[in-house]
């Protein structure tokens, strides 16, 4: 596992989860009332890369990946996150889960960091996918950033975890396939209504720097889906959420979104585009996005 880039450290993934060594300071970030101090405490400490080892923590710096995904569930009640939380002891309740192989409080104290072994790590994303479908089926939902394989998280403490070393792997992904907007939205948008959701979501992500295009096989997905939707007119918006993307060019995603306008029998339609940025960048921000 890594500490942060300034000081990249190899430590074990079990040393990082369940080790006292920063305790006092986890329990110092838990009983600080003021939010900024919390936060300046909060960042002070260390922070690891459960998903595997890195030169540097990027994508392009994996050394060697964990076999793990781990998992944030945030408790923040106040924005309408995971309110189910609320006097629920998620640590037992996962215990029925074969597949969770730790699950303890997160630094805060109130959210949980759940960790799962994974059949094949060149699916880290599919599987977070998978993931993020059933636990939302189960009313939770999970920190959307915890698809990236670079994920970081701080170090933490629980005095009584829930430890499964004999966890089985997740090896379930979701098939690709279409999504009707009122499946994803829960109703039928009009052509002034897609266009002004398109754009709120683009929008989004540029302010927030969010890049749901990662995947190969999404950022295909999503332009079919511009492109079934809106033709020609869609190549600004194919540009704008491509950019996102560190190894954007523009001539790639040209040639991309022309043939995708020249072949129509790639399906997507727009649903599947807000179905993949509401996976992508997390329920409630893409709920929160109107319409």
């Amino acid at each position: 596992m890594n500490a942060d880039d300034s000081e990249i450290e190899n430590i074990s993934l079990g040393r990082a989860l369940i080790a006292d060594t920063w305790r006092a300071q986890v329990e110092a970030v838990r009983a600080e009332k003021d939010p900024a101090k919390r936060k300046a405490l909060k960042a002070a400490l260390p922070c690891f890369t459960p998903s595997g080892t890195f030169t540097h923590v990027s994508r392009a710096g994996l050394v060697r990946h964990s076999g793990f995904i781990s998992l944030d569930i945030d408790y923040k009640p106040e924005k309408g996150i995971n309110t189910a939380l609320a006097g629920y002891d998620l640590k037992a309740a996962i215990s029925a889960v074969p597949n969770v192989a730790y699950c303890g409080h997160s630094c805060g104290g109130s959210g949980y960091v759940v960790i799962v072994p994974i059949a094949d790590p060149a699916k880290h994303r599919e599987y977070f996918r998978a993931l993020a479908y059933h636990f939302e089926r189960a009313g939770l939902e999970l920190d959307p950033a915890c698809k990236d394989v670079t994920r970081k998280r701080f170090v933490s403490w629980d005095a009584d975890p829930y430890i499964n070393t004999a966890a089985q792997p997740w090896a379930l992904t979701l098939p690709e396939r279409e999504h009707a907007t009122r499946e994803t939205l829960g109703r039928d948008l009009d052509a002034s209504e897609t266009a002004a959701k398109v754009e709120a979501v683009i929008k989004s992500c540029e302010a927030n720097r969010w890049d749901i295009t990662a995947a190969e096989g999404d950022w295909w997905r999503i332009l079919c889906s511009l492109a079934n939707t809106f033709g020609e007119a869609g190549r600004d918006y194919a540009h704008r959420i491509s950019a996102l993307y560190p190894g954007y060019t523009p001539e790639e995603t040209d040639a991309k979104y022309s043939r995708a306008v020249k072949h129509p029998e790639y399906k997507d339609q727009i649903g599947t585009f807000f179905y993949i940025a509401r996976q992508e960048i997390g329920k409630h921000d893409f709920d929160n996005l109107g319409l």
